[in-house]
Parts: structure tokens; C-alpha cells; sequence
């Protein structure tokens, strides 16, 4: 293939179905992103009808059936389909609230057991539901996407077409997998992830699909910290985005790919790729979105030593915080704001946002970021010179810890810091190297502590 466009002789392999597999399914792609090649196969296709009866050779000729229903089609049919859809997305408000209303097991005898809930409207409303749940309750969200499994189990494919109903699944299995991302499950996150990769290769191969599917295993990547292997999927994404004409997704995956290269402390690249997203992105679509990468930059300019220009920056954005942030972001908020006081040596104000931010850390259960902001507490503590509440500090953190069965290496790093407080020989190196650590050990429970390694 050109780069371009398909040659003649590709469009009659593709519609003979002879093409070997993956030239079918390049080929297919390319038709849906380009409408000069796609007219070319319609012309192509009433040619192809008269000179040969021959039946479809292969699934990738379901391409093929999709365009001669498309062009069999009155306006009268295209209408009464766009009603039907209408009419779904209108009645699957009431569908949701009442699964949602139920059990989970009422749930998914109501959904396999009555034709009402076998609803692409239904569907759509149930991914919707779960990317609002998603930072605020992934538990949730990963509940709304297992009812979107089924559902899209029990899709008509006479209805909606094979291949949409694939595509269904694709969605469906890929949000599953961030879900199960968010709520640190990654071996079950790989598992719904597979599961997406199989349904997406039988659908249409529908550009935005294989599209999400990058951006979201790529997110998955970044939380095992495989920033090598990150990078390259939210590379893909912002191309297939782009061949797409989406400048709205394709700087969302941008700015994905700004906080990858953060986490591996690329900060300049980082600051310019959340830069470039942002300059693509609607926030009228995504306030939250706009107002996470300034955060992401603002963390980005603290790491670069530029405290002045992030406490302008801080100054600017944190009306959209607090109109648009949730309650965990109001506290990501304040801790950047102790971050940006800290660097400014008003340790006075670092101090008081980050026991605030702790206090809520410890309210909602996440040791990980109790931990973290604990230890920015305690490098402020260091500073001052007040080695008894580095001290008490460390030996509160322990008991949270432990509290949350956290692995052994992360409690062998708190054990660590525990033991320098008690002897007043914590320093700032240390903190810091803890606090890298605790990062990586996150999504890496089989990393091993080493003092003095970093």
C-alpha cells in the first residue's frame, strides 16, 4: 500500500477477500479514515457485483456486505435507524436506574433475561456512567463496565452489525481493563486488556477504537512504570487521533503521555508534551482534564527549581480547581501547594498543607500517599531542625502501613526511615530517595529497598 492510498488491485483483493491478514486489516483501517479510497471501493464494488457471484472468501469481506447494505439502504431506513437509536438513548436513563437499583445478581439476570436492557443506548449510558465514576470511585465504575460486558453480550448483531458489536466488546473490555488499572488489579487489568485486543481484530477496525485501546493499555503501562514500553502506545494513539481529525483526544493522549514522561523524570519533555496537549484539548469537553495538566506543569516547574513562575501558574488555575475538582483532587491541589510553598521556603504554609493533606490521605485509606506526603511533611521538619516530630511522624506511619498489608520491601524503606528519625540523623537525600522508592514500589511490590541505591 502507498503510503496514501490503496492501489486498484488491493481494493479488488480486499473485496475478493484474498488478501493474507494483516494487509486485509491495514487496508481496512486506512478505508475508514480515508474518504477518497472508500469512494473508490463503492465505485469498485458495483463492478465487482456484475462480474462475479462469487460469496464472501473471507471475514474480511464483511467490509464489503457493510457497503452494499449501506448503499441498498433508502433514506426512509436510514431515518427509522437513527429514531430507533433516539429513542434507546432517551429510554436508557431509566434502564441504568434501575439496574443500578437492584443487586448485582438481579442485575445480571434482569440484563440476560428481558430484550428491554439489549440497548446500544443502554450500552453507551453504561460507559458514560463509568468514566464520571472512574476517580471517584473506580469500585463503582468497574461495576457499570461488567454490566457493559453484558450487555454488549446481548446485543442483536442482525440489528447492529458484527462488526459494531465487536467494537461494543472492544470498549467495553478496554475501560474494564482501566478500571481494574485504577484499583491497582494489573493481572486482571492484562487479562481484560487480551480480551479487547480479540474483539477489536473482529470488528471494523474502527480507528478511534484501536485508538482507545493504546491510550488506555499505555495508561496501565505507566502504572507498572514500563515507561519504555508507555511512550510508544501514546505515540500510536496521538497518530491514529490525528488521522481521525480528533484534536480533542489526540491532546488528552498527549497530556497522558506529558505525565508518563514525568514519572520517568523527563520533566522538560514532559512540561512540553502536557503543553502541547492543552493547546489541543476543548475544556469546555474536559474542565478536569485542562485543569490536571497545569497541575502535572506546575509540579514540572517545582522539579525544574522554577517556584516562582509555579506559584504564578498555582495563582492562575486554582479557580478551575475549585470549581471542577473533586474532593481527591482538592487534596492533590493542597499538596501541590505545600509542594510550591516548600521551594519558596514558606515552611510554614508547606507545613500546614501538607498535615491537611495527610489527614485526608489517612481518612481515605491510601497508604501509599499517606506515606509520600508524610515524608515532604518530614523533609520540612528536617529543615527546621525539629527532630522530634520527624520522629513522632515516622512512628505513625508504620501502623498505617501495616494496616493495609503492604508488601515487606515498603515496609522495610518506612522501618528504615524510623530508625534514622529515632537516631536525629534523617537528611533531605534520604527523604527523597525513600520517597523514589515508595513510587516505584507501588506498582512493583517485588522491588527490592536498598538504603544509599539512589
Amino acid at each position: 500500500m502507498s503510503d496514501e492510498h490503496t492501489d486498484q488491485d488491493q481494493l479488488l483483493g480486499f473485496l475478493d477477500g484474498h488478501l493474507p491478514a494483516a494487509e486485509r486489516h491495514e487496508v481496512q483501517r486506512h478505508l475508514l479514515t480515508c474518504a477518497d479510497c472508500e469512494n473508490r471501493l463503492v465505485d469498485l464494488l458495483s463492478v465487482w457485483n456484475r462480474e462475479t457471484s462469487l460469496e464472501p472468501a473471507s471475514e474480511g469481506t464483511e467490509y464489503r456486505g457493510l457497503l452494499q447494505r449501506v448503499m441498498a439502504e433508502s433514506g426512509a431506513e436510514m431515518e427509522r435507524r437513527a429514531s430507533r437509536l433516539s429513542r434507546e438513548r432517551a429510554e436508557a436513563g431509566v434502564l441504568l436506574a434501575e439496574l443500578l437499583g437492584t443487586t448485582a445478581e438481579l442485575r445480571s439476570a434482569l440484563v440476560r433475561g428481558s430484550a428491554r436492557f439489549h440497548s446500544w443506548g443502554l450500552f453507551e449510558r453504561l460507559l458514560e456512567q463509568a468514566r464520571q465514576d472512574i476517580f471517584e470511585s473506580p469500585r463503582g465504575a468497574e461495576a457499570c463496565l461488567e454490566l457493559a460486558v453484558l450487555v454488549a453480550g446481548q446485543l442483536d448483531r442482525r440489528r447492529y452489525g458484527p462488526g459494531s458489536v465487536e467494537a461494543a466488546h472492544a470498549r467495553a473490555w478496554a475501560y474494564l481493563g482501566n478500571a481494574r488499572r485504577a484499583l491497582s488489579d494489573f493481572a486482571a487489568a492484562e487479562q481484560a486488556f487480551a480480551i479487547a485486543e480479540a474483539h477489536l481484530e473482529r470488528s471494523w477496525l474502527d480507528p478511534l477504537d484501536e485508538a482507545l485501546l493504546c491510550e488506555l493499555k499505555a495508561i496501565l503501562r505507566r502504572a507498572q512504570r514500563r515507561f519504555d514500553e508507555a511512550l510508544p502506545l501514546f505515540e500510536q494513539a496521538v497518530v491514529l487521533y490525528r488521522e481521525v481529525n480528533e484534536p480533542h483526544l489526540q491532546g488528552q493522549a498527549l497530556i497522558a503521555k506529558g505525565l508518563t514522561l514525568q514519572y520517568a523524570g523527563e520533566t522538560d519533555a514532559a512540561a512540553a508534551a502536557l503543553r502541547e496537549g492543552l493547546f489541543l484539548v476543548d475544556p469546555a469537553e474536559d474542565p478536569r482534564l485542562v485543569m490536571i495538566a497545569h497541575g502535572n506543569i506546575i509540579l514540572c516547574l517545582c522539579d525544574g527549581g522554577r517556584f516562582g513562575e509555579a506559584r504564578a501558574l498555582l495563582t492562575d488555575v486554582r479557580p478551575l480547581w475549585q470549581r471542577f475538582g473533586t474532593k481527591p483532587d482538592l487534596s492533590r491541589l493542597r499538596w501541590i501547594e505545600g509542594r510550591v510553598a516548600s521551594g519558596l521556603d514558606r515552611l510554614d504554609e508547606a507545613e500546614a498543607a501538607f498535615s491537611e493533606v495527610r489527614a485526608a490521605f489517612v481518612e481515605s485509606g491510601n497508604a501509599y500517599d499517606v506515606a509520600l506526603v508524610s515524608l515532604d511533611l518530614a523533609a520540612v521538619y528536617a529543615r527546621q531542625g525539629r527532630a522530634a516530630e520527624t520522629k513522632r511522624l515516622a512512628e505513625e506511619m508504620l501502623p498505617i502501613f501495616r494496616s493495609r498489608e503492604i508488601h515487606r520491601e515498603a515496609i522495610a524503606a518506612l522501618l528504615f526511615f524510623q530508625r534514622a528519625a529515632e537516631m536525629e540523623q534523617v537528611t533531605q537525600s534520604m527523604i527523597g530517595e525513600i520517597a523514589t522508592y515508595l513510587e516505584r514500589a507501588r506498582a512493583n511490590p517485588g522491588l527490592r529497598f536498598r538504603a544509599g541505591s539512589g
